[in-house]
């Protein structure tokens, strides 16, 4: 199985789209009105596009967002405020970028980044008994 990064991010209009970085002869995507909806249309786009080029591998998503795009992803198992509490940055604000309203400077993305990744260390030590 292929690992393939793909680039999801939130159009203008708050839709989303899932674009794979490939090299192969035939380009396929995904859109939709979540991240969730754009991830089963690009599996589907998949398909399609293995009809028309069969030796396409089997493939496994490596998924690298934008900021309004993880937001609304991980909506549902981080909220607002605990992202404040990992990030340090106002979920008033946070809630900026996940509708779309205002984009982060390069510097709060990596705050962003930082934050998260901290985070998820502290997790990975966890161990309950």
């Amino acid at each position: 199985m292929e690992k393939v990064t793909v680039i999801i991010e939130m159009n203008d209009d708050g839709s989303y789209t899932a674009v794979p970085q490939h090299n192969y002869k035939i380009g396929f995507f995904g859109e939709g009105n979540t991240v969730d909806e754009a991830i089963v249309d690009l599996n589907n786009s998949l398909v399609e596009a293995r009809e028309e080029l069969p030796e396409l591998p089997e493939m496994e998503w490596e998924l690298k967002f934008d900021t309004a795009s993880f937001l609304q992803f991980y909506g549902d198992r981080l909220s607002l405020a605990g992202l404040q509490t990992i990030t340090g940055i106002n979920r008033k604000q946070l809630s900026h970028y996940v509708t779309g309203h205002s984009r982060p400077s390069a510097a709060t993305v990596q705050k962003i980044q930082e934050g998260i990744s901290n985070f998820s260390q502290q997790l990975g030590r966890v161990c309950l008994i």
